[in-house]
């Protein structure tokens, strides 16, 4: 199950997300493509964790620049909190807007 707003991923008998406090669902749509004209996302570098590419994603969700985070591992599925899977947490942004995304991430994260 999967929350359609911050695409957490829960084990089964959760139903609702405790953050978005919204419905899961047991598929996510495409990657959110549609959000952007052409589709085209890229990967922030570098990032230290899946707190931070939330803490990143809300400044940029504010600023309209439409992203998503994928990670690989179990930290997601069974809500380890302060865990980097093992495959790494990355914050995908519109390509076009990628340097502005990047100063964003260090304004935020180069004082760590």
């Amino acid at each position: 199950m999967y929350c359609p707003k911050c695409q957490y991923e829960y084990k089964p008998g959760i139903h609702v997300c405790p953050d978005c406090n919204e419905n899961l669902v047991e598929q996510l749509p495409e990657e959110n493509e549609e959000s952007h004209p052409d589709g085209s996302f890229a990967p922030l570098p570098n990032l230290p964790g899946r707190v931070y590419a939330e803490m990143i994603r809300s400044v940029l969700e504010r600023k309209g620049i439409p992203c998503f985070i994928r990670s690989e591992g179990p930290g997601d599925a069974y809500q380890f909190s302060g865990t980097t899977p093992r495959g790494g947490v990355q914050l995908f942004v519109p390509e076009d807007k990628l340097e502005e995304c990047i100063e964003i991430q260090h304004s935020m994260l180069d004082h760590i």
